[in-house]
């Protein structure tokens, strides 16, 4: 059978998505949210719900009720910004630090575990295939 290269995509996906909803069940995050704090941990400029959106390529909506979900929680909170009213950028709180000083440590395991065997040339080749099939998708989804 030949499998196409984007459902091959799609299962690798997966199994990092449940590897880290099992790392991150532990402090009753989910994966998508797990990530997000981690966005937010390793960005060094204020981060904003749009960035979020943009990001991880999602709908307002589903920014809106992962952060909401984050807040009620405890691991986020919404500051005001003097420059403009409109906007609330996102904080993480002192438990999600904590979180995500954990979990990150967790995901560097499994990038070790995902990369044993692979060289440092077809990392970067990989890389390098990633890119321009999200380049082109997102061309064709300018276009289209």
């Amino acid at each position: 059978m030949n499998v196409k290269i984007g459902m091959e995509v799609r299962a690798l996906s997966k199994y990092i998505g449940r590897y880290l909803n099992n790392i991150q069940s532990q402090y009753d995050i989910t994966g998508p949210q797990g990530l997000i704090l981690m966005y937010i941990y390793q960005t060094d400029e204020d981060v904003y719900q749009r960035d979020i959106e943009k990001f991880f390529n999602i709908r307002r909506s589903t920014a809106t009720g992962l952060i909401t979900s984050l807040e009620e929680k405890e691991y986020i909170i919404k500051e005001s910004v003097m420059s403009d009213a409109r906007l609330k950028k996102l904080v993480l709180t002192k438990k999600a630090k904590n979180a995500v000083s954990l979990v990150d440590t967790q995901v560097v395991q499994l990038e070790e575990k995902m990369l044993q065997g692979i060289s440092e040339e077809e990392i970067q080749t990989f890389r390098k295939i990633i890119a321009k099939m999200t380049k082109n998708l997102l061309e064709d989804s300018e276009n289209g």
